[in-house]
C-alpha cells in the first residue's frame, strides 16, 4: 500500500513540477533576451549567463551551461549547440512534447539572424511559454490530487486483494 501510494504521489509530482519549469525557463529566456538584445553579449556568454539565473545542477540550467560549453568548441554553429543540448537535458526536465517542440524550433532562429529578428522570435517562444505555464497549472489543479488518491487507491485494492 505504501509503494503504491508513493508511485501515486512521485507521478502527481510531474504536474507539479511543469509549471515551475515553464516559468523558470521564461524567466531564462527573459535574460537571454536581455543580453542579445541590450548588452550586446555574444551567444556563449549569454547562454552562460543565463544559466547563472537557474538552480546550479538543475536541467534548464544545464541546458544553457551545455549550449553555452558547445559554442566554445571552433565550427559549432548555434543550433547545433542548442540541439545537443536539448539531447542531453531534455529527459531530465518535466515539460512535454510540444514545451520541448517551442524549445527546438527556438534553436533554429537564435545566433542566425539580426538582434531585433532574435528578440522577435525569444518573445515569440516566451508567449508561446506563458500560455503553456498557464495549460500546465490547470492540469495541476485537475489531475495533481486524481494521481495521489489513486495511488493510495491501488494499494488498498492490492491489500483487499491479498487479504
Amino acid at each position: 500500500m505504501v509503494g503504491s501510494s508513493l508511485y501515486g504521489r512521485e507521478f502527481s509530482l510531474r504536474f507539479r513540477a511543469r509549471p515551475q519549469e515553464l516559468r523558470q525557463l521564461a524567466s531564462m529566456l527573459r535574460s537571454l533576451r536581455a543580453d542579445i538584445s541590450y548588452q550586446r553579449l555574444p551567444l556563449q556568454e549569454a547562454f552562460l549567463h543565463a544559466s547563472r539565473q537557474g538552480q546550479s545542477g538543475a536541467a534548464l540550467s544545464d541546458l544553457f551551461l551545455t549550449a553555452s560549453n558547445e559554442l566554445a568548441h571552433p565550427g559549432s554553429t548555434a543550433l547545433d549547440a542548442w540541439h545537443v543540448a536539448l539531447q542531453i537535458h531534455a529527459p531530465r526536465m518535466h515539460l512535454v512534447t510540444e514545451d520541448r517542440q517551442i524549445l527546438e524550433s527556438l534553436g533554429h532562429s537564435i545566433g542566425v539572424s539580426g538582434v531585433a529578428e532574435q528578440a522577435a522570435h525569444l518573445d515569440a517562444a516566451l508567449a508561446q511559454l506563458v500560455d503553456r505555464e498557464k495549460d500546465a497549472m490547470e492540469e495541476r489543479a485537475r489531475y495533481e490530487r486524481v494521481y495521489q488518491t489513486l495511488g493510495v487507491l491501488a494499494g488498498v485494492l492490492i491489500v483487499v486483494l491479498l487479504i
